[in-house]
């Protein structure tokens, strides 16, 4: 009976190992970064995680020296004829700096962001098309 108890605890052990959380599943989630530049005394970056089978990217954007307020700020995609560049909001009302946010992303907005083809842009009042700018590149984290 003692065996049996020993082989049962260790199979719960290791059957319970692969999902600690059930919710979100074991993947490779790729990582990505961009370090944000500006004409003005401005800087910043933006850190964040795919997950593949929630089609979830998440992102914490830091920044420093900015103009006045952000405005808006988006990740931007390629300019594909008949679609909008401006694909993704961080947030109208940022709140915190760091800002951490997150978004469900289409097929099509994976493939392109998997792909290197995103950029980060930080609008203020005084720089309406972006004070702060950045290519969203993956890291080997």
């Amino acid at each position: 009976m003692k065996g049996n108890t020993i082989l049962v605890a260790v199979a719960l052990l290791l059957g319970g190992c692969a999902g600690f959380y059930p919710s979100d599943p074991v993947e490779n989630k790729p990582h990505f970064a961009a370090s944000l530049a500006s004409a003005s005394t401005a800087s910043g970056s933006l850190t964040a995680n795919y997950s593949p089978s929630r089609r979830l990217l998440s992102w914490r954007l830091s920044y420093r020296n900015l103009s006045g307020p952000i405005t808006w700020a988006e990740f931007r995609g390629p300019d594909i004829e008949g679609t909008d560049s401006a694909i993704v909001s961080i947030n109208t009302q940022i709140e915190g700096n760091p800002h951490p946010g997150g978004a469900t992303l289409t097929a099509r907005q994976a493939a392109d962001l998997i792909a290197g083809r995103w950029s980060v842009v930080i609008k203020t009042e005084k720089y309406p098309d972006g004070e702060l700018k950045g290519a969203l590149a993956g890291t080997s984290h």
